[in-house]
């Protein structure tokens, strides 16, 4: 029998009751324990006896573009006023190898199996949303996207709302994008509250707070720390950006190219990383687009590589126009390569272009291969996407290797993280798979140590007794 048990202190959410031909939820109840699991317990109208039920799926999937069904197989009681109601409880984790962002919305379903082989189902009307309990969490709607925020004044709010509603039309024709989902932001009063919230990148980034922000495209939501209306565009156009590609575009595209977009799209200028590259870069210490596929690890390349792709990025979209740079982004989604693609748009190999823009800090010209790599080619999509340190930009010369500060500078780098797929709740055999080859090499060595024992024996001379 499986008993539903309350945490206490923990608020309990009511989801409305849905049915289908056959089952009807008549209650459901999410009890978040936050960082660590929500327990659902669902009181399910079979319309049949509990001794005709053969077994109960319970399944679960966060709302976003690419997410999949996860299942288990809980056990249930039946209520004891009517035999044809049953009770079933279960949970979805939500702590370490589990990861889900804070503001992710969870689809439920109950299935039952009958002796007959029949199976019948029912989903609940309203997703279960995970946001920690313990927080007064406030909404405010703005174009396309909805705030969930807490610990900061509504005012200062809806000003940030005001501002980014602004850039929305910037966004719209430098992606190809008109027609989006609801996006969420879930934004925390500081990055110090923020922190725990965001994926597990490294203890070391959590305890330095060297992040301002994670956007999370496969369930179109981000989330941020403090209110900052060039960091709020930044991750929405990550999102943006994530629908303007995700159709066919499998492959992922280049962070130089991502981060250049968002970079570029904080004000729809490139004036600002032109003059974080003049004051902080040398010419000869500009990176190649080659090695920009991911974003780099040391942080002496991370204060160059943000500027310089929200500069090439920007000089693009200003050179050849907001239109060209979607109808970029629409080739790429039709599963052409970044290299193919930009000639086909731009009428330039990528290469002559950035020794074109490359020629305006004053940098040499690099060399122009036969078969120019593509970068998009450097993306490895086995691993995550590289943690960017928070620099600060106005404190960091040329070449410094300096401790990654803590305070908050003006522009606080972000990612776009790759999450770790989430397990499946579902039976897997612990037995390990036979490796017939090395039985094969084993059994062959042994063999070949037998025969030659017992040949070295043979030829031993006998011992006199």
């Amino acid at each position: 029998m499986v008993t539903f048990i309350a945490l206490a202190g923990i608020p309990i959410t009511t989801i409305q009751a849905s049915q289908s031909s056959a089952l009807t939820v008549m209650d459901q109840t999410a009890d978040i324990d936050y960082g660590n699991k929500i327990t659902i317990s669902t009181i399910v109208e079979t319309e049949v006896e509990s001794q005709e039920i053969e077994a109960v799926r319970t399944l679960f999937k966060a709302r976003g573009g690419s997410t999949i069904w996860s299942y288990s197989y809980p056990d249930f009681s039946t209520n004891g006023s009517t035999s044809s109601q049953i009770t079933v409880t279960f949970d979805i984790l939500t702590g370490p190898g589990s990861y889900y962002p804070p503001g992710t919305d969870f689809d439920i379903e109950i299935e039952v199996t009958l002796t007959t082989g029949e199976v019948l189902s029912v989903q609940s009307s309203e997703p279960v949303e995970y946001l920690d309990p313990s927080n007064d969490w406030q909404r405010e709607k703005g174009n396309g996207y909805t705030i969930i925020y807490y610990g900061v004044s509504q005012s200062a709010v809806k000003n940030m709302i005001a501002t980014i509603d602004n850039r929305i039309p910037t966004l719209e024709a430098t992606l190809g994008v008109t027609e989006t989902p609801n996006f969420k932001a879930v934004v925390f009063p500081s990055i110090q509250s923020a922190a725990p919230s965001f994926p597990p990148v490294s203890q070391s980034a959590t305890d330095q707070f060297l992040f301002a922000g994670f956007a999370q495209p496969e369930y179109r939501l981000f989330v941020q720390g403090q209110i900052n209306s060039s960091t709020f565009t930044h991750e929405l156009a990550h999102l943006y950006t994530h629908e303007a590609v995700s159709g066919s575009f499998l492959g992922g595209i280049p962070a130089w190219l991502n981060e250049g977009l968002a970079r570029f799209l904080e004000s729809g200028s490139s004036e600002n990383s032109n003059n974080r590259l003049r004051s902080n870069v040398r010419p000869d210490e500009l990176l190649s687009l080659n090695h920009m596929g991911t974003v780099p690890g040391l942080r002496s390349d991370v204060i160059i590589f943000y500027p310089q792709a929200g500069a090439f990025v920007g000089y693009l979209v200003e050179k050849y126009s907001p239109t060209t740079m979607s109808e970029f982004l629409a080739m790429l989604n039709k599963g052409r390569s970044v290299q193919d693609a930009f000639e086909l748009i731009f009428d330039t190999t990528l290469r002559e272009a950035e020794n074109d823009w490359r020629a305006l800090f004053g940098a040499e010209p690099l060399t122009i291969p036969s078969a120019t790599v593509d970068p998009a080619d450097t993306i490895d999509n086995s691993v995550p996407a590289t943690s960017v340190p928070l620099v600060d930009y106005s404190a960091s010369g040329p070449s410094t290797n300096q401790p990654s500060s803590t305070t908050t500078p003006e522009y606080l780098p972000t990612i776009t993280p790759e999450n770790p797929a989430v397990n499946p709740m579902v039976t897997v055999d612990d037995e390990p798979t036979t490796n017939w080859l090395v039985v094969g090499i084993v059994i062959g060595l042994s063999a070949i140590v037998g025969l030659w024992l017992f040949t070295s024996r043979r030829r031993m001379p006998k011992r006199n007794s």
